[in-house]
């Protein structure tokens, strides 16, 4: 038998690929993130019906941009620590706290998943968490980041598709086998091997469609999701796009971004995030 080397198939991931040292990209998509958390998201209730939080726990929010869930926990009366290499993501944070009420309850930490924490004087929060914000180079010392900064539990929501971009209904018209595996079998598989005890659990929420400035853009994102079809799925590829993909000549706004017209597809689809959690294990000893 032989041992999964996890942080090896983490470090091929877009999740750990993904700008997670580019600080000039997320200064630059600040704005468009503050504009994008003002869109209704029933995520932000479920994640943290999710977390088991009481009233007076404390929350360590790491990789909380410009406060999709920090705001919202902190109108429930939490105490947030809320982190975030971007100082841009975390004026707008600020800036969201202050429109909110809850300034007062927001503590914004300018922090990397990469660097040293343990140089760092961190509060220790009941709960520490990251939401849709995972964006690492190292797997192993991440969870453990999270966990030294936490109490009781640690959570996060991780997407469980395998690559950018993937689009289920596309990948069944197409016969297209699902490449890889998602990070969150990743993260399960690390922690199951340290004997963490990590609870899944997924939270389904329906999907906002990509809005595609144009067909180029539209068929140029979804073939680097589609990266090893074979001649039968490029035609089916090409078809499916013909058939379903829309121009919608009105205006728009995705991810902060207005568009004069946009297209996208005219399937349904519903979002699914891996909510994986465990309670520091102190809590067995």
């Amino acid at each position: 038998m032989t041992t999964i080397n996890w942080n090896e198939l983490w470090r091929d991931t877009e999740d750990s690929k993904m700008h997670s040292n580019n600080l000039d990209f997320w200064n630059a998509f600040a704005p468009r993130f503050r504009n994008k958390v003002t869109e209704p998201d029933p995520y932000i209730e479920m994640f943290y019906n999710y977390l088991e939080a009481r009233p007076e726990d404390t929350l360590f929010d790491m990789g909380c941009g410009s406060g999709t869930l920090a705001i919202p926990y902190a109108q429930k009366g939490h105490e947030v620590y809320a982190a975030d290499f971007s100082p841009e993501m975390l004026k707008f944070l600020m800036q969201g706290a202050e429109e909110a009420g809850v300034a007062g309850r927001i503590h914004p930490i300018q922090l990397n998943w990469n660097e040293d924490w343990s140089q760092r004087s961190l509060p220790a929060c009941d709960i520490a968490f990251s939401s849709r914000s995972f964006i690492s180079r190292d797997l192993t010392s991440s969870l453990e980041k999270l966990e030294s900064v936490a109490k009781r539990r640690v959570c996060i929501g991780a997407w469980d598709i395998p690559v950018a971009g993937y689009d289920r209904f596309l990948a069944k018209a197409i016969g297209y086998e699902r490449p890889g595996i998602g990070t969150h079998y990743m993260i399960m598989g690390e922690l199951m091997d340290r004997d963490v005890f990590p609870e899944m659990k997924y939270i389904y929420t329906p999907f906002r469609l990509t809005k595609y400035e144009s067909r180029e853009a539209a068929e140029k994102q979804l073939r680097a999701a589609f990266a090893h079809m074979s001649e039968e799925q490029e035609r089916k590829f090409d078809q499916y796009l013909e058939e379903h993909l829309i121009y919608h000549p009105e205006k728009g706004v995705y991810h902060g971004n207005d568009l004069d017209g946009y297209w996208q597809f005219d399937h349904s689809d519903a979002s699914s995030m891996a909510f994986i959690s465990w309670e520091i294990k102190s809590v067995y000893e």
